[in-house]
């Protein structure tokens, strides 16, 4: 099986590598990310994290740790750093495949699990990203693979402490949403789970295997740091998270409002879901469904909640679908959504519906005729082909699809912040200032800075940075500047317009007046 998974894992890595070459780095998160990874590799300290040089609590340290691997071989490189991401989604593939195999070792599901996930076009868009939840899923998958082992008496508490520090590691605490449902629930779905004490035993030590592993890391960054800083760290972050007040707060149901889209395409076949009909015996199928539908109602309970976030929890949905297709006919309405895609990308190019607003962005509108007209194939082939390559297919082709709209129009250029970040390089020996209200160093890697960008959102600092650095330049997004002064230049940047002006344009005049 190994041998012929080989192919399947080159064909992701193609298509991901893809997806990062057809998009620009993707701002807040990415742009955001890399200059974490930027400033770790200035600083040459992997312990404590900076952000435009003020400390980092939102994630953990691993994702920036490899990127900066990446560079000791590659040099310091926007594309090599990108492919960290994809990398770990190519993991996660290879992850489902062996627990496929250990959860049904006679029906040799493995590669059609590998299938079905390589075709999600959310696994793809956001495995393809550089992000943490394809790194975090490694670790889910490992943790998995543990629980199983323990429920059939074979033990495992091992492998399930590293993999819970590697989840830590990987993005933090939240590794424990997506595996303390299925260790609570083991005597409902294991084949021979152990007594209660001992699972309490064994959770106990691994907890503390994998707090010492943490400590590592976690230790020396509280002892180096301020209080507010280790408040911010051990308390604020998560509590923030599940009680709301942070960025991402959205509705209890925003997660099961987006399932069509999330599940797409295999979730639009009716038949494929009547395939698990009389299989929910099966301990397999229960961990499997417990593992994906505890992701999905915690995280809908939590108040910040993002659709990437569920991204750790495609694996069990593939592993299901692969055992239901087994049993399931043939038949989808996978076709009536990429219909649906083609009638609007249709209306739009052709101008039957105005490109307004936003939609402006599309220009030229060429290319949204050509997925439309892609789309209709993808539909006939979902049609007419076998359901595992077909739905593939429809799903690698509309992923690849949309990311051709972003090449070809506008789209590339309105989110692309490279222009704006050459032209401030420039000016750094003599000194930056931003006026946005929130900066997230979007422009710091882009830039290559080394020295930090003063924060100015307001007139006074603004005027006080002015007279310290009178041959200096200010930037930020156009509609929140503080003066009356027009900008030396404008540049089209995460779909705003972003200007920079010389700190002379900091006048007397232009100071408040008493």
């Amino acid at each position: 099986m190994l041998g012929k998974l080989w192919p399947i894992l080159i064909g992701v890595a193609v298509v991901l590598a893809a997806l990062v070459a057809l998009r620009p780095l993707l701002p807040i998160d990415e742009t955001r990310y890399l200059s974490v990874a930027w400033e770790m590799w200035l600083s040459g300290d992997p312990v404590h994290l900076t952000k435009n040089g003020e400390m980092y609590t939102h994630k953990t340290p691993l994702l920036f740790v490899l990127i900066n691997l990446v560079w000791l071989v590659t040099g310091v490189s926007e594309f090599a750093a990108r492919l960290v991401g994809p990398a770990c989604a190519v993991g996660m593939v290879a992850g489902t495949t062996l627990l496929a195999r250990r959860l049904w070792p006679a029906e040799n599901l493995g590669l059609r699990a590998a299938l079905i996930l390589s075709g999600f076009p959310v696994f793809l868009i956001y495995g393809s990203a550089t992000m943490f939840d394809a790194l975090l899923a490694i670790g889910v998958l490992g943790g998995i693979a543990a629980l199983w082992s323990i429920g059939q008496g074979r033990g495992g508490w091992l492998m399930f402490g590293l993999a819970l520090a590697f989840g830590v590691y990987a993005k933090g605490p939240v590794i424990l949403v997506h595996l303390l449902p299925a260790l609570l629930a083991m005597p409902y779905w294991a084949p021979n789970p152990p007594r209660a004490i001992q699972i309490a035993k064994g959770f106990g030590g691994s907890l503390l295997l994998a707090l010492a592993l943490i400590a590592l890391w976690l230790v020396p960054t509280l002892l180096t740091a301020t209080p507010e800083f280790r408040t911010e760290l051990l308390w604020t972050q998560s509590a923030a998270r599940v009680a709301g007040g942070m960025a991402h707060d959205r509705p209890f149901w925003f997660l099961a409002a987006l399932l069509p889209l999330l599940l797409f395409p295999w979730g639009w076949s009716i038949r494929l879901w009547s395939g698990f009909k009389g299989t929910w015996s099966d301990p397999a199928i229960k961990l499997c469904t417990i593992w994906a539908a505890s992701t999905l109602i915690l995280f809908s309970l939590i108040s910040g909640k993002q659709a990437h976030y569920l991204l750790p929890a495609y694996p069990a949905m593939a592993l299901l679908f692969a055992h239901a297709s087994t049993r399931a006919k043939s038949g989808s309405l996978a076709w009536v959504a990429l219909l649906l895609v083609a009638a609007g990308a249709g209306a739009v190019g052709l101008g039957l519906i105005p490109a307004k607003a936003d939609l402006a962005q599309l220009a030229p509108y060429w290319p949204l005729t050509v997925l439309a007209a892609l789309c209709i194939i993808l539909a006939l082939l979902v049609w007419r082909l076998p359901r595992i390559p077909g739905h593939l297919l429809a799903g690698v082709g509309l992923t690849l699809g949309i990311h051709g709209i972003i090449v070809s129009t506008g789209l590339y250029a309105a989110y692309d912040g490279q222009s704006l970040a050459t032209t401030l390089a420039t000016h750094e020996a003599d000194g930056l200032a931003v006026i946005n209200e929130e900066y997230n160093a979007e422009i710091n890697f882009l830039a290559r800075l080394t020295t930090n960008v003063a924060l100015t959102p307001d007139l006074q600092s603004l005027t006080t940075w002015a007279q310290t650095h009178p041959n200096g330049v200010f930037f930020g997004r156009v509609k929140e500047n503080p003066l009356t002064a027009a900008p030396q230049q404008v540049f089209h940047f995460f779909a705003q317009d972003w200007g920079f002006w010389p700190a002379s344009a900091i006048s007397p005049v232009s100071a408040p007046s008493d």
